[in-house]
């Protein structure tokens, strides 16, 4: 992994169009005086504006130089570009770069902001948050932390700053992102399917890195609520019992009494109540969370066996105050990680070690509601205008109030497979699938497979979408398992099949991927498309109970 000179970076960002020269001068960060307070961008605009690449680019430049001779200095490098080119900027605090991170033993923590590029408070925040890693103020962190921070992870969509961009979001009035990337995808839909730059990047980081925890950092704009702030763990049924548990019943429970009383800060569970702006309701009332599938940054970490925590701030609080909310909430979480960073390792370990052969796992799942209802704190907001369009903002009321009702926070499998020791793909789209497995990380081998019993699914039907989602029609094979006796006598000339063992590691992740019923993997995504899975037939995916060669 790279290192580049301060500089280096800095020129980055004039790739893709970004224009650095004369930032300093016209509201840059950098600044030729060292003992002048470090600023960002929205911090020297009163809010008004939030920061671009080339000013996230001379902040963390000079955030580096100044800190090169101190214990808590912060290393910038990049983890991968973008669409249109423009280099991902990392700060790696703890340890001297990223790829020495892992050596050191320590409680890794990844903190990623902007991945919604009109989301920008998590941005703003995860650079104070830095400036005061590399200040000294959270030195206690050191012998147990290593963070990094990726705090403009779409950065392409970061650069398209309208006033038009997130309808109704109070600021910041100066504009800001749009919420895909330069392909027009939804970055935060992309973590198993990884059909953009941003994402393989991103992806590839968390496989070299293996963070223990990673935040998102994200801004809701949903129901009038009396919350700060949201969050969520790990939605998916099939997430280690270890990681699981460790979020509902410790941290997160933890984090929201902390921020309670040390700011008034009131914090829960994302949700949403169906029909809050007047839609047609499509549910019961009650508070609904969003979806389990691991093309969420967060359900996918879970199914690493590592913690994902989701934060979203709220969009019709001012600018000023979602920022110092999501930064109060990563600094709760980053200490928590430092006051129980063995416990957290030791978690991961047992998650790597909680293997899921012959077990059931969930491949979808539907809500399921807490065993009883809660108090749920919801608000209210006044209309106001834009100061330069005149286009309708929404800005909270200073009002809590409470409503108790259903949470359905949780989710439970809707369909289970029996997890098998090995899954077996054959024919022209292995490559394809290979390419995948590589970048996840995912051990694999290739090899013949012969006289060796297993099963293969054999399809009823096939449905295709009829509108793409994230630039692909989605597909969804129905049928059965049955049993392909092991053959006998020697072998005919055949290529070599994937085999890919589901007891390792990423064995959950493996089946999220590979069964066929999955509701996000190879078959969902078309990686191996509807041509290979015709009715009456059996598709190009086998699985082996046993193993092969056992």
């Amino acid at each position: 992994m790279t290192h580049p000179a301060p500089l280096l970076f800095v020129l980055a960002a004039l790739v893709g169009g970004a224009v650095l020269a004369g930032c300093a001068a016209a509201g840059g960060a950098a600044t030729a005086d060292a003992t002048a307070p470090l600023t960002t961008r929205a911090e020297q605009a009163d809010y008004r504006e939030t920061s671009t690449y080339a000013d996230v680019a001379a902040f963390l430049g000079e955030l580096e130089e100044r800190g090169a001779d101190r214990r808590g200095g912060v290393a910038v490098s990049t983890f991968g570009e973008t669409v249109e080119g423009r280099a991902l900027p990392l700060a790696v605090w703890g340890a001297p770069s990223a790829a020495a991170a892992r050596a050191t033993g320590k409680t890794r923590v990844l903190v990623v902001a902007d991945i919604h590029g009109g989301e920008v408070a998590g941005k703003e925040a995860a650079l104070a948050v830095l400036r005061d890693l590399a200040a000294g103020r959270h030195d206690d962190w050191a012998d147990s932390l290593v963070v990094a921070v990726a705090p403009l992870y779409n950065a392409d969509g970061n650069e398209r700053i309208a006033h038009d961009n997130r309808p109704l979001q109070l600021g910041p009035v100066g504009g800001m992102g749009e919420r895909t990337n330069a392909q027009g995808l939804d970055l935060n839909r992309d973590f198993t399917k990884l059909a953009s730059p941003e994402a393989r990047a991103l992806v590839g980081l968390i496989r070299d890195l293996d963070p223990h925890v990673v935040l998102d950092l994200h801004t809701t704009n949903g129901t009038l609520m009396g919350y700060d702030l949201t969050y969520a763990p790990p939605l998916s049924p099939a997430t280690p019992p270890a990681v699981d548990r460790e979020l509902w019943e410790r941290w997160l429970p933890a984090v929201t009494a902390a921020l309670r009383a040390r700011y008034d800060l009131a914090t829960y569970h994302y949700g949403n109540v169906p029909g809050a702006f007047g839609e047609a309701a499509t549910a019961p009332r009650g508070w609904y969370s969003f979806s389990p599938q691991p093309r969420f940054s967060t359900n996918y970490v879970g199914l690493r066996g590592r913690f994902g925590i989701l934060a979203e701030a709220y969009s019709y609080a001012p600018f000023a105050e979602r920022v110092a909310a999501s930064k109060r909430f990563v600094e709760e979480v980053l200490d928590y990680a430092s006051r129980h960073a063995s416990r957290i390792r030791a978690l991961a370990d047992e998650a790597d070690r909680d293997r899921v052969v012959g077990e059931e796992v969930a491949v979808r799942a539907t809500f399921a509601a807490l065993p009883e209802p809660v108090e749920v704190l919801l608000g209210e907001a006044d209309t106001v205008s834009h100061p330069v369009t005149g286009a309708p903002m929404l800005r909270r009321r200073d009002v809590r109030r409470p409503e108790t009702m259903p949470a359905f926070v949780r989710f439970a499998a809707s369909e289970t497979t029996t997890a098998p020791a090995v899954y077996v793909v054959t024919g022209e789209h292995k490559d394809a699938v290979v390419r995948l497995l590589d970048a996840h990380g995912i051990a694999y081998r290739e090899e013949y497979v012969w006289g060796v019993a297993r099963e293969a699914f054999r399809v009823d039907s096939v449905a295709v979408a009829e509108r793409p989602s994230q630039g692909v029609q989605m597909q969804e094979v129905w049928g059965q398992w049955e049993p392909v006796p092991a053959e006998t006598g020697s072998p005919p000339r055949l290529a070599p099949s994937l085999v890919v063992p589901v007891d390792q590691p990423l064995g959950r992740l493996v089946v999220a991927l590979l069964d066929p019923r999955s509701d996000d993997g190879v078959v969902a995504w078309g990686v191996v498309p509807a041509v290979a899975w015709r009715p009456g037939q059996t598709g190009p995916i086998q699985r082996v109970p046993g193993g092969v060669g056992e």
